[in-house]
């Protein structure tokens, strides 16, 4: 196989730290006499099943950490179907700021084509992901990303999400700002990262339910990735005197933006969604974090739920430091291909697709109760709340 300088294969082994791999472990993996992948001949027997990863090498690398764990424990349990899982991780970003939708694409078709993996794990940002949809549903296998917009399963009939869809994230936040033992909100304004599917969809749903909900919005603003000034927008938005602000989009413009909004008056309740749990950048990039003070965002793991202590003591164990939402999405990925190749007890790619859609109850680093009909997840929805620089649980929303 070629390997290209904007490409890293990484054919992980497993020698991993022991104890990691014994505080949860998948039991009861069938075992059959043969077994085959559904692109070779029955005279090539298998020894290990592949598994494809898309990882960008700089943003939310814990994807794959996650994943990694949860790869451990199944193959200390004994693999599936009495083999070794064995992952082919590529790198869709490189010296890239952000991943590259047409990257992620060409690695989607190596990795099905060239490595013959039996499914594949990630992307984790939408707009890749609705870029690797049609190409995964045409070469059939099943893709568990990590992404939430809401139409990335609208692009083929293998794609699955693992996160809480943006349409969910937006109207819990539309919700609670109104809530009147809440926020308490009469008025809103809205700014996101134009040409990011996720932050345009979440924005989308946060500003139709909180109309709907008889909210009234004042403004509606957008700005490009790598913007550092955002008075033009922001002067937009003061006029309209919002008592909530949804910033929808990533760090480092998302502290930028609280910045220059407490320094122009504005005295909105900042609010967010997943693109916030980037807790590094979120309170790494300002100096002085008291512009954050009292925001509040959704959040995809919450390490103190009912299903998450095993997971967090496990991840911890084998990274030295406790695990994010991404390495959370990552872990339940791997571990709900895991428990659909084992329940459907073949690699037909059919037949995994058709036994992960039809999980229900399952407990992992997250809880899903099952997935709907776009194969969206079914969970809880976090809230999390910046007080005195810190990042705390608030409260759990039920689905």
């Amino acid at each position: 196989m070629s390997i290209s300088d904007k490409e890293l294969v990484v054919k992980t082994k497993i020698f991993l730290p022991l104890i990691a791999i014994l505080l949860i472990s998948i039991s009861g993996c069938e075992r059959i006499r043969q077994i085959v992948a559904p692109d070779v001949s029955e005279s090539e027997p298998i020894s290990t099943i592949k598994v494809g990863v898309i990882q960008p090498s700089g943003l939310a690398p814990n994807f794959t950490r996650g994943a990694e764990l949860a790869r451990s424990q199944v193959n200390h349990a004994g693999g599936l179907l009495g083999m070794q899982v064995e992952f082919i991780v590529m790198d869709n970003q490189g010296d890239r700021e952000f991943p590259d939708p047409d990257e992620s694409v060409r690695i989607a078709k190596a990795l099905i084509q060239e490595e013959g993996v039996v499914a594949i794990l990630g992307p984790l940002l939408s707009t890749n992901s609705m870029q690797v949809g049609p190409v995964v549903t045409e070469l059939r296998r099943p893709i568990i990303t990590g992404s939430s917009g809401e139409r990335v399963t609208s692009t083929g009939e293998f794609v699955f999400i693992t996160v809480v869809p943006s349409s969910v994230q937006g109207m819990t936040t539309a919700q609670f700002a109104l809530d009147p033992t809440e926020l308490n909100a009469k008025t809103a304004a809205t700014i996101h990262q134009t040409g990011d599917v996720y932050s345009g969809a979440v924005t989308d749903a946060f500003e139709k339910n909180f109309q709907t909900l008889e909210g009234e919005l004042v403004a509606s603003e957008v700005y490009q990735h790598g913007d550092r000034d955002f008075t033009a927008q922001l002067a937009e938005i003061q006029a309209g005197a919002p008592d909530v602000l949804l910033i929808a989009g990533f760090s480092p413009e998302i502290p930028l933006l609280a910045l220059q909004a407490r320094n122009m008056g504005i005295d909105a309740t900042f609010i967010g969604t997943n693109g916030w749990d980037e807790p590094d950048k979120l309170l790494g990039t300002l100096e002085d974090n008291t512009p954050l003070e009292g925001s509040y965002f959704t959040r995809g793991f919450n390490v103190e739920s009912v299903s998450a202590p095993a997971f967090v003591k496990a991840y911890t164990a084998m990274y030295m430091e406790p695990p994010d939402g991404p390495s959370a999405w990552g872990y339940d990925a791997m571990s709900l291909l895991a428990l659909a190749i084992k329940n459907a007890g073949t690699l037909d790619p059919d037949a995994i697709r058709d036994t992960l859609a039809a999980t229900t109850n399952y407990q992992g680093a997250t809880t899903i109760s099952h997935f709907d009909e776009n194969r969206h997840p079914i969970k809880y929805v976090e809230l999390y709340r910046i007080r005195n620089g810190q990042i705390e649980l608030y409260k759990v929303v039920s689905p």
